[in-house]
């Protein structure tokens, strides 16, 4: 059984390619920022992290407000996957490193890996969705629910239309698959850009 004892090789999404999907299913916005990890073990200690961990991308300190604030929101011995965004695009997200931002933080949280000190993996993405609607959010970081996948189409075009570049959709009954010396491409989740289906149109 997998321990907190730092950062994760965070599970990838891979292209869903239109074949028939089996099982329950939800859909969750793309999210156009930088992947994030967000840890606080069990000493109260808080961390966070990009995904490349050959890169060793230990944000803690370039981004100590939203440490400081994962710390006051978030129980001890936990793990969050999450998306850092800011509220003026992709292009911002680096200027959330500076002394001076010139945007707002905006942290999307879509799962929970470890929790309790605990690692949750091995539950169904339901359940772990459970232990987010637990937690305490409050801005910056914001809990993404998902919705249930009945139509790939109209979904794809509701995020479209809300500004997203896609949506990535994942089974219910999924676990999260953790790589030992890398991410895991796995097919519980699959990303759909707005290009799968042709050229959207957007009204206004």
């Amino acid at each position: 059984m997998p321990e907190l004892k730092g950062p994760v090789w965070l599970m990838q999404p891979i292209p869903y390619w239109g074949e028939e999907l089996q099982g329950e299913w939800i859909y969750e916005p793309k999210y156009d920022g930088w992947r994030l990890q967000v840890i606080r073990y069990r000493d109260g200690r808080v961390e966070l992290w990009g995904r490349r961990l050959e890169k060793r991308p230990n944000w803690t300190e370039r981004l100590a407000f939203l440490s400081e604030r994962a710390g006051e929101l978030f129980p001890e011995g936990i793990l969050l996957d999450a998306e850092l965004c800011s509220d003026r695009g992709r292009d911002f997200v680096v200027s959330l490193f500076s002394r001076r931002p010139r945007a707002k933080p905006l942290v999307y949280v879509f799962d929970v890996i470890f929790y309790g000190g605990e690692f949750v993996g091995d539950r169904s993405l339901f359940e772990r969705k459970k232990i987010l609607e637990g937690l305490g959010f409050a801005d910056p970081f914001f809990m993404v629910r998902g919705e249930r996948l009945r139509d790939i189409k109209e979904a794809l075009a509701s995020a479209l239309e809300r500004g997203h570049e896609g949506i990535v959709i994942k089974e219910t009954g999924s676990p999260y698959e953790l790589g030992l010396d890398g991410p895991i491409a796995t097919l519980y989740w699959r990303k759909i850009k707005g290009t799968l289906y042709g050229p959207q149109k957007r009204e206004g």
